[in-house]
């Protein structure tokens, strides 16, 4: 419920992930979406279209729902490429540190990036560098970016010019803790419309559910709850300049009203969080169930 190439184009916006939920891992589960050889060789091409700067072949690997730092979506995507792609004489991209992880529906990217880019006008010299991450999906059996997201660690300077100041972080950590004890809050109490208005009216759940499919979602499990007891454990937030990924291990203990019956989720959860009108929301949510007990 929480950036590369998008950054290698000039927007700063740090990452938020997602993977969709993912069934436990069992004999009757379906299989892994792919194998690491054919994600290494997406990668591969990707930076390759990139430093050719073919901006077609590079925006084939992108879905059409794709979005770039839970903002922009495909002719946002295209404008930023094009523009940076038009502007360089040459731009070189390089990934290291790759860490991958695979699962049913999706795979999730996380690396450390860095661009050498010279200018078409002047052939002036620009750096930037940071870390990003890619969730994949498979659309007609090829794997297509779903969404990117990046954050700076170094934004892009011209050679020898001094590095800006970074900006504040987006949170202070005791910030994150009092928003989500008011989310849980609000989920015990079955309270739909307070428990929303933790979401932003762009909020995505698991990669697929908007704000109007997440009310019904969960306006469908509060009325067949006659209580819930919500718990999250081994928290974990990171914070950066314009988003706070929060992951954890969710319990939730719920009791139905009909028949009368117990049931007990859990599994892991992570959040991707941004600032509107000065109040943290929640801009992605995503999990994986593990088995009901």
């Amino acid at each position: 419920m929480f950036v590369v190439f998008l950054c290698l184009a000039g927007t700063q916006v740090p990452s938020q992930i997602t993977v969709p939920e993912v069934v436990a891992a069992d004999p009757s589960s379906p299989p892994l979406i792919a194998k690491e050889e054919e994600v290494r060789a997406f990668l591969s091409q990707y930076v390759e279209r990139y430093n050719k700067k073919e901006l077609e072949e590079f925006l084939s690997l992108f879905s059409l729902k794709a979005r770039q730092n839970q903002q922009d979506g495909l002719p946002e995507i295209r404008l930023i490429y094009s523009n940076l792609f038009n502007r360089s004489r040459s731009i070189q991209l390089s990934l290291e540190n790759m860490k991958i992880e695979i699962y049913q529906n999706a795979v999730e990217v996380r690396a450390h990036y860095s661009v050498n880019q010279v200018l078409r006008e002047g052939g002036a010299k620009r750096f930037w560098k940071g870390d990003a991450r890619w969730i994949l999906t498979k659309e007609e059996d090829k794997l297509q970016i779903l969404s990117v997201d990046y954050q700076y660690s170094v934004p892009p300077v011209l050679a020898g010019e001094k590095v800006p100041e970074s900006t504040p972080l987006l949170a202070k950590e005791e910030e994150v803790q009092q928003f989500f004890t008011s989310y849980v809050f609000q989920y015990n109490r079955k309270d739909i419309d307070g428990f929303l208005s933790f979401f932003s009216s762009k909020a995505v759940q698991n990669q697929r559910d908007g704000l109007k499919g997440i009310r019904n979602i969960y306006t469908k499990f509060f009325d067949e709850s006659r209580e819930l007891r919500y718990a999250l454990e081994g928290m974990k937030t990171e914070i950066y300049q314009n988003r706070v990924e929060v992951r954890a291990r969710f319990r939730i203990d719920q009791t139905l009203k009909k028949p009368k019956q117990e049931k007990v989720w859990n599994g892991n959860i992570r959040w991707i969080l941004g600032r509107e009108d000065g109040a943290l929301k929640i801009l992605s949510l995503d999990y994986q169930n593990d088995k009901p007990l």
